[in-house]
């Protein structure tokens, strides 16, 4: 049997997978450009690799009620037959081999039938659970919507005035700190394709603690998830919460306020998880959200203030710009390592 890699991700309640080679790019969701008469499932257009590709949502491509865009919300670029096209979701998971006997193509799985079949190709079953897997073909040209994909004028648009109309119309509750946000992604997408000479840069997840921004090497995070029902484990120190199930691997969960000398707010919720591998231990970093991802030039990083006090700076690789704050950048392998971490996670 053959094995292929499959991209994994969720948009609500159901995990979906597409064939990895077909996946181009992955970021997080940016300010679109909006355009006018586009079909129904069009957000907009994105500035990317100096030409513009257009950017649908999930949700509108199968019919479904549409909410709005969410800041955490991810683009997957999808290029199939010569057409890039940006699919947005709730959350990119992981990439995983899947062997093709774990895949069924006799369509009889319930939900897809709230999908028009002629976007999926079938359904996987990994760990007991059913995968939707995606035609990308399908999804890019079939012509489900009032005009096919194929048909946006990227060349020469007809751009509307603001990016306004892009809030007002898919992302209605975006304040002002989550416009700046979205329209710092875009600016950095088009600075990345416009530079043509290669950048060593480094990969920054941020996430909230105590109502704060940190950041986190990207390098080690395997993924974001939510944190579900959480097992208690007796006689263990304050900072691990517990175990969660994540996809039949016990996960455990670790709050990293007490050894960054937090203030522990039990007002804070912690619902966000940061999956983290490190020296072969795998953990969940609990956070209250995740932020962002971006990409950083290594002289963008600074050396940690003299100020900062030694028992937080010794966990810290330096502090960089984001928008109008200073942020940390935790140096998590060193707090496994160092941080009386390392005895609960290897347990």
């Amino acid at each position: 049997m053959a094995t292929k890699p499959y991209l994994i991700f969720s948009l609500h309640d159901t995990r979906y997978a597409i064939a990895a080679e077909l996946v181009t790019e992955i970021f997080l969701l940016p300010e679109l450009i909006p355009i006018a008469e586009s079909p129904p499932d069009i957000l907009g257009l994105l500035d990317f690799h100096s030409v513009y590709i257009p950017v649908m949502h999930l949700d509108l491509r199968f019919g479904h009620q549409f909410d709005q865009c969410y800041i955490n919300d991810s683009v997957i670029v999808v290029k199939s037959a010569g057409l890039e096209v940006g699919v947005i979701v709730h959350q990119v998971e992981t990439v995983i081999n899947i062997d093709d006997r774990y895949i069924q193509g006799d369509l009889d799985y319930g939900r897809e039938r709230k999908i028009n079949q002629a976007f999926l190709k079938g359904v996987i079953n990994l760990d007991d659970e059913m995968i939707l897997l995606l035609d990308a073909n399908n999804l890019i040209r079939h012509p489900t919507s009032l005009e096919t994909i194929t048909e946006v004028e990227t060349t020469s648009p007809k751009l509307q005035e603001s990016a306004q109309d892009f809030y007002k119309s898919y992302f209605p509750t975006a304040s002002d700190n989550a416009k700046e946000i979205l329209s710092s992604r875009a600016a950095n997408l088009k600075i990345a394709t416009d530079n043509q000479e290669p950048v060593d840069l480094i990969s920054i997840a941020i996430v909230k603690l105590n109502g704060d921004y940190f950041g986190f090497d990207l390098g080690i995070v395997q993924e974001f998830t939510k944190i579900g029902r959480v097992t208690t484990i007796p006689c263990c120190p304050n900072h691990v919460i517990g175990n969660m199930n994540l996809r039949g691997e016990i996960l455990t969960l670790i709050d990293i306020r007490q050894p960054l000398n937090l203030t522990i707010k039990t007002s804070q919720s912690l619902s966000k998880a940061i999956v983290i591998e490190v020296n072969s231990i795998s953990a969940g970093i609990a956070v209250e959200e995740v932020i962002d991802v971006v990409d950083l030039r290594p002289e963008e990083l600074k050396p940690v203030p003299v100020a900062i006090g030694t028992d937080i700076a010794k966990y810290l690789t330096g502090i960089v710009d984001y928008l109008d704050r200073s942020l940390n950048i935790i140096d998590l392998p060193k707090l496994v390592a160092q941080g009386s971490l390392t005895v609960e996670l290897a347990a």
